[in-house]
């Protein structure tokens, strides 16, 4: 994409110790708006459209991965949907609270407060508020499929974050290399969690759920899994995991699928397998790659 350069990061706290984009050569965008009250930086979000046109757009809403711990929505993470904007799509990067400063379930308040910031506002920001989709990589792809899973689930939500009675519901859903299940992810780093030079992986999924160890706890499941709140309203969901990812387990991608389809019928979540791939493999950020995620949303938002 020529308007999109990747900048070496100046910083190295939690949020901009990675590569991030320098988005000065897009033309028409809205950066670090505050989508909750009193939000700050941490719920804030950038909002990107198309060269041309007066919309409404399609819009597509990508969630930064991290462990939970990091990331940031102008990072390089945002990359692989970012060329949205030359295919008619309005494209929102969102950042949410860490888990440094909130458990579970805030962040999961924080993202769906975004998109009814995004929906009670898509007038003046030139968004269609009949097609939303969101994608997330990593832990990313955990809000991306809790927002596909649970739209209308009053406990999920914080209305006095903002825009209340506006739906947060989306249309579609991509995860990328997801954590999904929470207690699979505690066993997996605790048993898989070993990184260069002896140090261990944090274990992220129980720093996320308040520093409870998630695999000593497996009724927590019945919470924080995605799976449990799917209804027959669940939107078409794309998932594309790793067979040999190393920080998330791909089981639980196949999960979430067959939950998705077992209540609302075969095909409505699709799986794409990447034999041999570990956690963030090039593979699924290739122009190949970004051809399919757009059929993909094209089929269901065009």
């Amino acid at each position: 994409m020529d308007v999109i350069k990747i900048v070496t990061p100046e910083g190295k706290d939690d949020r901009r110790g990675m590569p991030r984009l320098d988005v000065s050569g897009v033309k028409r965008k809205f950066l670090d708006l505050p989508y909750a009250v009193g939000g700050g930086e941490h719920q804030s979000l950038d909002i990107f459209l198309p060269d041309e046109g007066d919309g409404p757009f399609p819009t597509v809403i990508f969630i930064h991965g991290g462990g939970f711990m990091a990331g940031d929505k102008q990072d390089t993470q945002n990359v692989y949907l970012m060329n949205g904007i030359r295919r008619g799509y309005a494209v929102v990067n969102m950042n949410h609270r860490l888990c440094h400063e909130a458990k579970y379930p805030l962040p999961v308040y924080d993202v769906k407060a975004g998109v009814r910031f995004l929906r009670a506002n898509a007038a003046k920001y030139c968004l269609d508020p009949d097609r939303f989709a969101v994608g997330g990589n990593s832990a990313g792809a955990y809000f991306a499929a809790m927002l596909g899973c649970s739209a209308g689930v009053a406990a999920l939500e914080d209305p006095g974050m903002g825009n209340p009675g506006v739906s947060s519901a989306v249309q579609a859903v991509i995860g990328l290399f997801g954590v999904y299940d929470l207690v699979k992810q505690s066993v997996f780093t605790a048993e898989h969690g070993d990184m260069p030079g002896g140090m261990k992986m944090p274990n992220f999924a129980d720093m996320f759920a308040g520093g409870i160890s998630c695999r000593d706890n497996p009724a927590l499941m019945s919470l924080t899994w995605p799976g449990s709140y799917v209804t027959k309203d669940c939107p078409p969901t794309l998932i594309q995991g790793g067979t040999a990812d190393q920080i998330v387990p791909y089981e639980a991608s196949p999960d979430l699928v067959n939950r998705i389809n077992a209540v609302c019928g075969d095909g409505r979540a699709i799986l794409d397998s990447f034999e041999g791939c570990t956690h963030g493999h090039p593979d699924y950020g290739t122009p190949e790659n970004e051809e399919r995620l757009f059929a993909f949303l094209d089929s269901v938002l065009k």
